[in-house]
């Protein structure tokens, strides 16, 4: 088993207005993906939960957003002055990764994942080069904008995530 020192950051502080229900809790939800990590060896696993009233739905290490932070793009700028070292960001919807994903990712050096549809995924990037991501971007597509892509045909399914009841029923 490879020792990983990587920071997981498994983001599930969203309201999930398009899906109508808590992404962070359907199929398996968070819990499905810590378990991944966890026999994958991850030394750290990071919980982002959104409101301090959600931190209890979630075991092990789980951070609230700062009160002075809004937005998914503000959260991922301050993680990244809180946390040291190797990132893999993976949000609670990647309900199709499985540990032949989360493995290859984690074996990248520094990237964004491609999807299926050949659409970058910016909330699964692997981050080991801070020098790259662009601080002063307006978007989260931004922050990584000059991350080379990492393309893996056979495992691309795994990297898509969903917005939508019927994107979910249609996998």
């Amino acid at each position: 088993l490879m020792i990983i020192m990587t920071t997981i950051l498994l983001l599930a502080g969203g309201k999930s207005t398009r899906m109508g229900r808590d992404k962070a809790m359907m199929k398996g939800g968070v819990n499905r993906l810590l378990t991944i990590y966890s026999e994958l060896g991850a030394q750290r696993i990071i919980t982002l939960c959104g409101e301090s009233s959600r931190i209890e739905l979630f075991e092990g290490e789980v951070w609230p957003d700062p009160d002075e932070v809004i937005g998914p793009l503000e959260l991922l700028k301050w993680c990244l002055t809180k946390i040291e070292g190797d990132i893999q960001i993976i949000p609670c919807d990647a309900f199709s990764l499985l540990e032949t994903g989360a493995d290859w990712l984690l074996k990248q050096e520094n990237g964004v994942p491609v999807d299926s549809s050949k659409q970058r995924q910016p909330l699964m990037a692997r981050i080991s080069n801070r020098e790259l991501i662009n601080h002063e971007a307006t978007t989260i597509n931004g922050l990584f904008a000059k991350f080379p892509s990492l393309e893996e045909v056979e495992l691309s399914k795994q990297f898509s995530n969903f917005n939508t009841n019927s994107e979910l029923v249609n996998d």
